[in-house]
């Protein structure tokens, strides 16, 4: 799968002979098969890009997306070929009022303990640091107090207090220069700024995988229902972002990779690095617990459609995503 990523002012998208052709301030161009694309991102702000270039992505089946500053996407134009939608959404949105809502909570949290506490065992054997294997059984034992918990705000407090023992355990991996005192989104820290980026990337992926299964990706399960709030998107990356993204971020800044920042913000060039390392990781082969071997960015695709699936009874239980 190929991601083409455009940032930078003054750039122009256009088509010529049949090709994508994007064209530099300085008048360099580049040139790409349309069917050798999968996916456009547009990553800053200063670029054209032609409504006959945007015809022709479609008819190729090309996803293009639009990022603000933080990698947040902020629309998205993709082909209309979606999955069973009317049949899908009726059963999703009545899953909210009876027993699968709760199913499909604990299913994501359990999912992401279980990758955390994955995350934490794995290094604590490759770097010799027996207290994160500690951690890692610490997040685990709180697997059994969301069990059958049908209370939206008590499983987010547990939730939370999973995540302050989880983020201790990170911030022991990670290189003494870059300065990780925990999670926080509002931090200006270089760790929390490209979770907040990665993150933002996770959502993208997310969205596309669970609308082309034909789900909503505004009607969620646990995080709170809002205007303009993806909470579906918010509620299935639970299941990705342990495996996504701190993982991604321990191995780069652990190789001596650093990005510049500038006003809290990532700049063009390292905007451009670090999405070129997600979508190269997004590649990887993965072991789920549950399934057979395959991309990361499958294991999306894949358990989108195992949640639609689920919801229109299809599927007799919902199993989450786990990294062996």
């Amino acid at each position: 799968m190929r991601y083409i990523v455009i940032s930078g002012y003054g750039k122009k998208i256009r088509t010529r002979k049949n090709m994508l052709n994007i064209v530099n301030m300085d008048g360099e161009k580049i040139n790409i098969a349309f069917g050798d694309i999968d996916s456009l991102i547009i990553a800053s702000n200063g670029i054209s890009i032609t409504s006959n270039v945007i015809r022709k992505l479609i008819r190729h089946g090309v996803d293009i997306v639009f990022l603000d500053g933080s990698g947040r996407p902020i629309g998205r134009i993709y082909p209309p070929f979606i999955n069973r939608t009317v049949a899908t959404r009726r059963c999703q949105y009545q899953a909210y009022f009876d027993e699968r809502r709760w199913i499909i909570i604990e299913t994501f949290i359990e999912s992401k303990f279980r990758n955390q506490a994955n995350l934490l065992k794995y290094y604590s054997k490759s770097r010799d640091m027996d207290d994160l294997r500690e951690i890692g059984e610490k997040i685990l034992e709180y697997i059994s107090r969301i069990r059958g918990v049908k209370d939206r705000d008590k499983i987010i407090r547990i939730e939370a207090e999973a995540a302050r023992i989880y983020w201790s355990g990170v911030s022991m991996l990670l290189p003494e220069d870059i300065e990780f005192n925990g999670r926080s989104p509002e931090s200006f820290d270089l760790m929390n700024i490209c979770i907040n980026y990665c993150n933002s990337l996770v959502y993208s992926e997310c969205w596309k995988a669970l609308v082309l299964a034909g789900l909503d990706p505004y009607a969620g399960y646990l995080h709170s229902d809002r205007s303009g709030k993806e909470s579906l998107i918010y509620d299935f990356s639970e299941m990705f972002k342990t495996v996504s993204v701190d993982r991604l971020l321990i191995k780069i800044f652990s190789s001596g990779e650093r990005f510049d920042v500038e006003m809290g913000l990532l700049t063009n060039n390292s905007r451009k690095k670090l999405i070129k390392y997600f979508y190269e990781w997004m590649e990887r082969r993965v072991r789920p617990t549950s399934g057979t071997p395959c991309t990361l960015r499958q294991c999306f695709r894949r358990w989108a459609l195992k949640l639609a699936s689920y919801l229109r009874n299809d599927l007799k239980t919902f199993r989450g995503f786990i990294e062996s």
